[in-house]
């Protein structure tokens, strides 16, 4: 009976591991697959707007946008500006951390003569997933969500466009840490962003998120593999930065690094920096890693990127 039994476990044990091998195979065959026709057909046409207004503490008008696409899509995102500014407005478009999302505009304060727009990322899964269950059940939304930023990004600036006061000539793409692959792949796809501001970002997305799960789990005999499926997950493949970076060019591209990043690979800016094309420039912050709650990286940030502002709207 026991060696029954122990039989019994062996083709069980087999069993799975097979089926966690076909798996794998699949998620890597279905990361790579091209997505440029999935973001033609999500992006889709404006079918429904809803717009709520109020005022920052710095007395400009913020308006809190609702997008729908007759694809299903949906989009939130917001916008500040000084509405007694002449427009047409530069537009800074930015896609920022998973939790920072449309809040990013805060960050800059008084925006002076240009519109900031922060973009919510197109997840409607659990914010701090804890525990196995949650974690598998964020999978699904999670992967729509890396899918969707792109298309959801183009849909924002259909509607952005079309506003009196956006400058069609000068719009800027930023973004920061996770928002890096997503500003690269949108700028390599639509033409309408006229210049590229990537910070805190890498060249490599799957070492830098081995970098992130190295932070929770030390062993790297685990987070080597866990990068690599995480990065599957993510459509890595299809976020690849290293390749949308070069097709920016010949629009305007600045770099920042960081000095003291901790969540962001050693060389990595540069690396970014040497695979773009020509116009671009190459900062550094001192400091660490950007994040909300760091005002001194923050500021430093927002005067470097001042300073390129006359470089980016060329």
């Amino acid at each position: 009976m026991v060696r029954k039994l122990l039989k019994l476990l062996k083709y069980l044990v087999l069993l799975v591991l097979v089926f966690t091998l076909l798996g794998l195979v699949w998620l890597r065959w279905d990361a790579h697959q091209p997505r440029s026709d999935y973001f033609d057909e999500r992006q889709g046409q404006i079918t429904s707007v809803a717009v709520t207004e109020s005022r920052t503490p710095f007395g400009q008008k913020s308006e809190l946008v609702y997008l729908g696409s007759d694809s299903g899509l949906n989009v939130r995102f917001r916008v500040i500006r000084d509405d007694s500014a002449a427009a047409p407005l530069p537009v800074m478009v930015v896609l920022g951390g998973q939790r920072t999302g449309s809040d990013a505009v805060d960050l800059f304060g008084d925006v002076g003569a240009r519109a900031v727009v922060g973009i919510d990322y197109p997840y409607d899964g659990p914010q701090r997933v804890r525990g196995f269950s949650q974690t598998v059940s964020a999978i699904a939304p999670a992967r729509q969500g890396f899918l969707d930023t792109v298309p959801a990004t183009s849909l924002v600036l259909d509607w952005v466009l079309e506003q009196p006061w956006a400058d069609r000539d000068n719009v800027i793409i930023v973004g920061g840490s996770l928002g890096v692959p997503f500003a690269a792949r949108v700028a390599a796809r639509d033409e309408r962003v006229t210049a590229a501001l990537l910070v805190h970002g890498a060249a490599n997305n799957r070492l830098w998120l081995e970098v992130q799960i190295a932070r929770r789990i030390e062993s790297r005999l685990l987070n080597v593999p866990l990068s690599y499926v995480v990065h599957w997950l993510a459509y890595g493949p299809e976020l690849n930065t290293s390749e949308h970076v070069a097709a920016i060019a010949p629009r305007p591209l600045v770099v920042i690094g960081a000095r003291n990043d901790e969540r962001t690979p050693a060389g990595e800016a540069q690396l970014l920096y040497d695979l773009a094309g020509e116009p671009k420039r190459l900062r550094y912050s001192e400091g660490l890693h950007i994040e909300g709650d760091r005002p001194d990286v923050v500021e430093a940030l927002l005067r470097i990127a001042n300073e390129e502002m006359p470089f980016l709207t060329q």
